[in-house]
């Protein structure tokens, strides 16, 4: 995106936060955004007791429903172990970017020409927008409002929309219930329409939201003032550690594209050219190192090949790998046309997560928006499994175990798994800290194999009773399960408790709804977390150990103590495990693993203490992985930071152990002053290379 379109969506991300959820004045003081005010006018404040219901006989419909869902979001909030004033913070936060980010999200589409316009207003249109102007056509009645009937419009689009997008547009979600002002809402699309403009800046265009990268940068703005004061608590205040939602803004960093796309094309693409060594598809790669020292790949179907990122934030690294593989399901030739390419993309081969719920929100819209772009005719009820390969990490569960057991007395036959969904439960305790470093698989294996065999020894013995109903069989003694391995029995199990839990998530119990979908959010995130992907590819948050927080800092002492030192270190121990055997990973992180005397069990631990190392235990990068190539970029790397604040590496490699005549190609582009420079004189080196 150009620098000047850049400074016109960070104003009118800005303003839109300011306005809905509020702003901090120069001495510090906050002052309350109209989604607060609106929350205070239906009887809900932060620091004091809600006023009941039947004194508030002057609220709407609407308002009643949305102090019915927030009174339930507190309740619930309050048994995950929140106090009452920052449940309703986070509601208000999180309602705040709710819609910010669906009419982001509309200007996003209708610029590409993907929907009609819903936000876009014109004067030929009498200042409405074209579905506005249609809606108030056939419907004056409902615009004879003080909202000209513009709530009517964006409900029935949301609805619309989330048939394909429900995690992103769903109309019925708690986070959209309470609605903003009619003079707020009129403001935020003025912004975004351009017939109003932020401060100093120009009026917004459809050029600037037809950029691919138009709903980051938006994000990235909308968290610039809350990373900065948390940087400011950092350094004036003695022992202030980063935790809880801080983590998120403080180690948020966008990656610049050509980072992106070398790392992808000498990932998956390296991948794909190990299977296809006849294929082509390298000459349209800028950043493909062919000279590469690399082995071959066993050749597979594309739809097959799986391609994760575990700190996904606003889709990057996913993008690019959607436009490797249309091109990779071209050249296979297996498949018809854009629209089942597309559909086998999004549904196979992309899986991504992130600690922030906001980011994944963006990952979903704008993979979809790159595959309508192909495929504009792509039905949305054929992306169901899309919805569940990418996955936001805050998942929040109850302190105590009621609502479980509620679950399991409505859901009989799940009760034998009870203890594999407690530890699910006990894995995720903090997950919204902790993200995809959660380790969670092993211990939830092991319940589900001691399951499994018990059912088998019942089975076996001529015992007549099973576990699961899917299991019965009217054989004594017979067990269809031995038939498949215990990956297929595992998805089984999975994929039954999901949907159980996606039903809970509609119970008419309030609480036992939000229950049941951070549940199910939490079993998809099991699932993600247990597989192993031929291609892992990500920019990971860079944090110093220092300034973890407790629940953060001891989770990485305990659990990748190679890479405690850094969040970064302990990802890529992390990715690495998540790779599959003689897969690709692919990273951008801080130089310092390659340096500093702390990492260097990271790097290979000693000859004399290999033998005192248990069987499968980590060795080091240079002993267990075959790195294939790093780009050294040093400082100056990042459009947005300047100086020397971050040092960077590019780097992939394969989960293989090195050959003894293995040579890594190696990029040194350390002295360029800036990203631009280290771009240019990068595809350079490997053109260069490359003749």
């Amino acid at each position: 995106m150009e620098q000047q379109h850049k400074k016109i969506i960070k104003s009118i991300s800005l303003e839109i936060r300011h306005l809905l959820e509020g702003w901090y004045d120069v001495a510090g003081e906050f002052h309350a955004g109209d989604l607060e005010q609106r929350l205070n006018q239906i009887g809900v404040w932060r620091d004091k007791a809600p006023k009941p219901v039947e004194e508030l006989p002057h609220l709407s419909d609407p308002d009643r429903k949305a102090r019915e869902v927030i009174d339930v979001y507190i309740s619930y909030r309050e048994e995950t172990g929140v106090n009452r004033p920052e449940a309703a913070a986070e509601f208000i936060r999180e309602s705040a970017y709710s819609w910010a980010n669906r009419l982001f999200t509309l200007r996003c589409l209708e610029a590409r020409s993907l929907i009609d316009e819903v936000i876009l207003q014109k004067e030929v249109y009498g200042n409405r927008s074209l579905v506005h102007h249609r809606f108030a056509r056939k419907n004056p009645e409902a615009c004879a409002g003080e909202d000209d009937g513009l709530f009517a419009v964006l409900f029935s689009v949301l609805t619309e929309r989330a048939k394909e997008l429900p995690f992103v547009f769903d109309p019925d979600s708690p986070a959209v219930c309470l609605r903003p002002s009619v003079p707020a809402i009129k403001r935020c699309i003025a912004l975004l329409s351009g017939t109003a403009s932020g401060k100093n800046q120009d009026p917004a265009t459809d050029d600037i939201f037809e950029a691919a990268d138009a709903l980051g940068w938006a994000y990235q703005f909308w968290n610039t003032e809350e990373k900065d004061r948390v940087f400011e608590r950092l350094s004036a205040i003695k022992g202030f550690k980063i935790a809880g939602n801080d983590i998120i803004s403080v180690t948020q960093l966008y990656t610049e594209p050509y980072m992106v796309k070398f790392l992808v094309q000498n990932s998956l693409g390296a991948l794909w050219m190990g299977m296809h060594i006849e294929s082509k598809l390298f000459s349209g790669w800028e950043y493909y190192v062919g000279f590469a020292d690399r082995a071959g790949c066993k050749k597979r179907p594309v739809k097959e090949i799986t391609f994760f990122d575990p700190a996904c934030g606003s889709g990057h690294f996913l993008v690019e790998a959607f436009d490797l593989l249309y091109e990779m399901y071209l050249e296979e030739g297996e498949l018809a046309g854009p629209n089942e390419i597309a559909a086998s993309i999004l549904n196979h081969n992309l899986f991504g997560a992130d600690i922030d719920e906001r980011a994944v929100q963006i990952t979903r819209a704008v993979l979809l928006m790159r595959a309508r772009e192909k495929a504009l005719e792509l039905p949305g009820t054929s992306l169901k499994q899309f919805h569940d390969h990418i996955i936001a990490a805050n998942i929040h569960l109850p302190e105590t175990k009621d609502h479980l057991k509620q679950f399991l007395n409505r859901y009989p036959v799940d009760r034998p798994l009870a203890g594999a969904i407690e530890e699910v439960f006990d894995g995720l305790r903090n997950v919204q800290e902790i993200g995809t470093l959660a380790q969670i698989e092993e211990p939830i294996e092991k319940e589900l194999k001691a399951i499994k065999s018990q059912s088998e020894s019942w089975q076996k013995s001529g015992r007549q009773q099973t576990l699961f109903a899917e299991m019965r069989t009217a054989v004594q003694g017979e067990l269809p399960m031995e038939m498949e391995s215990f990956e297929e029995w595992q998805t089984t199990v999975i994929d039954r408790l999901r949907s159980h839990f996606d039903s809970e998530a509609k119970s008419a119990d309030r609480l036992q709804a939000f229950f049941g979908r951070e549940a199910a959010r939490g079993i998809a995130l099991f699932n993600l977390l247990s597989r192993r992907y031929d291609v892992v590819a990500t920019n990971p948050p860079y944090m110093g150990s220092k300034n973890m927080g407790p629940v953060l800092k001891r989770y990485v002492e305990n659990r990748y103590r190679p890479g405690k030192r850094d969040l970064y270190a302990a990802f890529i121990l992390r990715c690495l495990e998540m790779t599959a055997l003689s897969g690709k990973l692919a990273m951008v992180t801080q130089q310092s693993w390659m340096f500093l005397r702390s990492f260097v069990e990271m790097r290979a631990v000693d000859e004399d203490k290999l033998k005192d190392l248990g069987t499968g235990a980590f060795k080091g990068l240079l002993r267990d992985t075959t790195i294939e190539t790093l780009a050294h970029l040093g400082p100056r790397a990042f459009a947005e930071i300047s100086g020397e604040v971050v040092n960077i590496a590019l780097f992939t490699l394969a989960k293989a152990v090195p050959s003894e005549e293995h040579r890594l190609t190696a990029f040194r582009l350390i002295g360029p002053k800036s990203p631009q420079q280290k771009d240019r004189l990068l595809r350079e080196s490997i053109k260069a290379g490359c003749q």
